[in-house]
């Protein structure tokens, strides 16, 4: 080894991080653990070789490619870069430090996953490398041994040494000696002399996932020779996954990504993971026939295919790893004019603090607001233009459902979240879509479900699970996830714990928690008898005191000022206050309250 490559004993510090062991060496570099003792932290820093130090390096600056591809990304499932710098005139890059096993050391090892295990793992790498393709990164050297599965059993993407910018320097080179990556994981264009795409990298998706399916690769091969001409001269065979008995839909994907035609294969990881949400939001449909019935039902109403249609082209144009223009979004949202008049008519309101802009086409509303905004405004608009057919019950449910979103903004913004306000505006309307869908397709069921929480004291969780087989959270997350929308706004639907809840992990448990504290509060109000007004809100209060300390003269003073802008802002809904029991109900317990707060001041002031 050169000595120039390890530090010495002497010399234990690459730049300012303080060496503390050898972590391993691959093809460009060495890596080891270190101490950043500045921002006091273990990092893994990667010293690129001597050898190939300089011919890694981007020939507009002083740093490896692999620094400009992974500085560009920002993903759970990829190991972050930190900052990069030279030691000893080489380039080196500091990336978090993951503790944890490789996906090649998993137990897939011993004999494949079960698929429950390996579905929702094989998900993530995808997910993280569906946000490189997105930024025009690609991987080219994606295998077992570049995925590190943290101590939380979330898989990370690293070592992006081979990575490369689409449409730049990506054909191969056809001499074998110049064969660099894990040739057991590389696609057929890798030895046929074709353009490395992201079509690529699924191919080496693929692989890995047939391998933590079955426990081994489908390249068999005695010797390197005999590995090109496995893979570069015709299709695999993929037999060994038959006799798992899978999902015909999942082992069409496998077979989908391992076409040995380029062209044949998904474009790039973002189509392989919509292939995914599509066999993922089948199964858990398919899975159960109460929820089987209710799409069928929804099928027969004239206005289903419509909403269903919009709300999935809607999600899909703004999911996290789109690339629609504004133009093509506006397209689709003109499709309806009730929701391009009331788009409108929000964009121009205070709702947004926007009042007065003089906002006249959807494009223009579009990029005022932005497109998650708009995603999430035309997911509620286009549920409460649907569902409104004159039923008193289903008008209550909505009415409260926006209340509820009105709630959900507040506590967001209160608790300093603003940036997640508009998500959790939606997270709080669709909490409970399970139910308001049972009351519009499910009438006599719904009926059978109310008597059972008036008469037997029965939550609407378990009412709905003993008279439909499935809970109102897991019937509104299956349908939720069928129109595509935001995994985070799908989970925020999951029932709560009884009691007192724990503090918010991260921040989908954050949403959910807001979600649940706007939608109780609402139900608390329109069905608490008045003498029991305090009492109740001093145990919300303690339910979600790790959420936001309140009190119930806090809680009042919200509902009053919710109130209000729900007053202000239902017409442009279409919403008709007016004869809601819900309103009147929620009305009266405000008024009831206050006076009770009001009665109680007087009895303690002191006497002039």
């Amino acid at each position: 080894m050169d000595d120039r490559v390890k530090p010495r004993s002497d010399q234990l510090k690459i730049g300012r991080f303080i060496v503390k062991r050898w972590l391993g060496a691959g093809l460009q570099g060495k890596v080891f653990l270190a101490f950043d003792p500045d921002l006091e932290r273990h990092v893994a820093i990667k010293w690129l070789n001597p050898s190939c130090g300089r011919e890694a390096v981007n020939t507009q600056g002083a740093y490896p490619i692999e620094a400009r591809v992974v500085a560009r990304m920002a993903h759970p499932n990829i190991v972050p870069l930190y900052e990069a710098g030279t030691y000893r005139g080489f380039p080196f890059l500091v990336f978090a430090f993951v503790e944890g096993t490789t996906l090649r050391n998993q137990p897939m090892k011993a004999g494949g996953m079960p698929v429950k295990n390996a579905l929702p793992l094989f998900r993530a790498i995808v997910d993280g490398m569906a946000h490189a393709h997105a930024r025009g990164a690609l991987h080219l050297d994606l295998s077992p041994g570049n995925i590190m599965i943290d101590r939380a059993g979330v898989p990370r993407i690293m070592d992006f040494g081979l990575a490369k910018f689409a449409g730049l320097d990506t054909a191969t080179n056809d001499d074998d000696d110049d064969l660099v990556g894990t040739p057991r994981y590389m696609s057929p264009e890798h030895f046929n002399g074709g353009a490395l795409t992201a079509r690529t990298d699924v191919f080496s998706l693929g692989l890995i996932f047939f391998e933590m399916l079955t426990g081994h690769s489908p390249v068999q091969a005695r010797s390197l020779q005999e590995l090109i001409t496995t893979i570069a001269d015709s299709e695999l065979d993929l037999s060994a996954i038959d006799a798992l008995g899978l999902d015909a839909a999942l082992t069409d994907l496998l077979r989908g990504a391992l076409r040995n035609d380029p062209q044949k294969r998904f474009a790039d990881a973002v189509a392989l993971k919509q292939a995914l949400d599509e066999f993922e939001a089948s199964t858990a449909l398919g899975s159960h026939s109460t929820v089987e019935f209710l799409l069928n039902r929804m099928q027969r109403k004239a206005n289903f295919p419509a909403l269903s249609n919009n709300l999935v082209e809607i999600n899909r144009m703004t999911g996290e790893n789109a690339q629609s223009s504004v133009d093509d979004l506006a397209r689709v949202v003109l499709r309806d004019y009730a929701i391009t008049n009331k788009l409108l008519k929000l964009a121009n309101s205070s709702f947004y603090g926007r009042a007065g802009q003089g906002v006249k086409t959807v494009s223009e509303a579009i990029r005022m607001l932005g497109m998650n905004v708009v995603r999430t405004t035309c997911n509620g608009l286009s549920f409460f233009s649907a569902m409104q057919d004159g039923n008193a019950v289903l008008k209550d449910a909505l009415i409260s459902s926006f209340a509820s979103a009105l709630i959900g903004r507040h506590c967001a913004m209160r608790l300093g979240r603003r940036e997640l306000a508009e998500e959790v505006f939606i997270c709080g309307m669709f909490h409970r879509l399970g139910r308001s869908l049972a009351i519009y397709y499910f009438d006599e069921e719904f009926r059978e479900i109310e008597r059972l929480v008036g008469e037997q004291g029965l939550t609407d969780e378990a009412a709905s699970a003993m008279v439909l087989g499935i809970g109102y959270a897991d019937l509104g997350m299956a349908v939720a996830g069928r129109w595509k929308f935001p995994q985070a706004i799908q989970e925020s639907m999951r029932a709560t714990e009884h009691g007192r809840l724990a503090k918010p992990a991260g921040t989908q448990e954050f949403q959910r928690q807001v979600a649940a504290f706007a939608n109780e509060l609402c139900e608390l109000a329109a069905r608490t008898p008045a003498d029991q007004g305090i009492g109740r809100m001093v145990e919300f209060a303690l339910r979600f005191d790790e959420l936001m300390e309140t009190t119930p003269s806090g809680l009042l003073e919200l509902l009053q000022s919710v109130f209000e802008k729900l007053a202000e802002f239902a017409p442009v809904l279409g919403l008709e206050l007016k004869g809601s029991r819900f309103t009147g109900n929620v009305s009266a317990f405000i008024a009831a309250m206050k006076e009770q707060f009001s009665s109680e001041r007087d009895e303690t002031a002191v006497p002039a």
